[in-house]
């Protein structure tokens, strides 16, 4: 997947290209041109063309600018953020930052790709992103004194989430409980957290965010569940660069927050962005199924659901609507 890339940074400026000029400036065979096009385009990227005539990227490609970024975040209040770094491909941005972790600090140490060969979302689930289509990154952060409502973490990167869109004029997004930003029964983005921590220790935690901007209609039919993207939400085509300045600042900020005043400073936001509230759910905890109403979640982010003549909690599990 690597060498795709080369041919992507070619085609980036939306230009029309033939299998010639590629081959030429790559130093290799038009046919190799051509597994390259078509590995592309399995992989979710739209070109234009064919065999023996001109390619052409529809919509070009943005490529993420790390240091314009950092540079950028570091001049506005409150986003602080040590370290970005930009791959083209790598397994999984949540892996790279874990491993980093066992040798050394990666707090406010942020991680982009545009194609993850092991993506993962919750439960295993692989993400699904073509490359160029959105956002995938990873943010390391550190707590030193993890608040007493710390579970209620991934809910707190959602709002901050919504914050961040609400810049785009974005505003009709809302939080499925615990981690994802869906709009209708289309998912937006997702939120993956992974941790490490010792006993009475800092909580060394991993925020994965996969973030949809532009997919193509291809891209669309090879996930098996309905998606939705910020340029079709918005009706323009929003810069890469751009949200993810507003994603990191918010998320920046918003963790800082949390850190010190917990989930108190949220629950009313959360609950404000319910995407559940007053549904009939059901939620797989494996061994058991309980089917009720959505009530909220309570001060801890535990989802409340209303079954039997009564509202219990859970802290976990796989949750959706009746007829989804």
């Amino acid at each position: 997947m690597r060498r795709t890339f080369d041919v992507l940074r070619i085609l980036a400026d939306g230009r029309e290209y033939s299998g010639r000029e590629l081959a030429d400036r790559l130093g290799v065979t038009r046919a190799a041109v051509w597994n390259q096009i078509q590995r592309l385009r399995k992989e979710g990227v739209e070109i234009a063309g064919a065999a023996g005539h001109g390619y052409q990227l529809v919509g070009g490609y943005e490529f993420l600018d790390g240091e314009l970024l950092l540079n950028e975040l570091r001049a506005r209040e409150g986003a602080n953020i040590a370290r970005i770094d930009v791959h083209d491909v790598t397994t999984s941005t949540n892996q790279l930052l874990l491993e980093a972790s066992a040798e050394g600090d990666i707090h406010q140490h942020l991680v982009f790709a545009d194609y993850q060969s092991a993506g993962r979302g919750r439960r295993g689930d692989r993400w699904l992103s073509a490359p160029g289509s959105g956002l995938c990154f990873s943010l390391g952060w550190r707590f030193d004194t993890p608040p007493a409502t710390f579970s209620a973490l991934s809910l707190v990167v959602g709002v901050a989430l919504i914050a961040a869109l609400e810049k785009h004029d974005i505003d009709d997004v809302r939080l499925k409980w615990p981690n994802d930003l869906v709009r209708g029964p289309a998912k937006l983005a997702g939120i993956l957290i992974e941790m490490r921590s010792e006993a009475g220790g800092p909580c060394v935690t991993v925020i994965g965010i996969g973030l949809n901007i532009f997919m193509s209609e291809f891209a669309r039919s090879l996930i098996d569940r309905p998606v939705e993207d910020l340029s079709q939400v918005s009706g323009q085509r929003l810069s890469r660069q751009a949200v993810a300045q507003n994603v990191v600042a918010a998320l920046a900020r918003e963790l800082e927050i949390f850190s010190q005043s917990g989930f108190g400073a949220y629950r009313d936001r959360w609950l404000a962005l319910d995407a559940l509230a007053n549904k009939e759910v059901a939620i797989n905890l494996g061994p058991r199924i309980v089917r009720g109403v959505a009530r909220g979640v309570d001060e801890h982010g535990a989802i409340l659901i209303e079954h039997e003549g009564r509202r219990e909690r859970f802290m976990a599990g796989h949750i959706v609507e009746f007829g989804t």
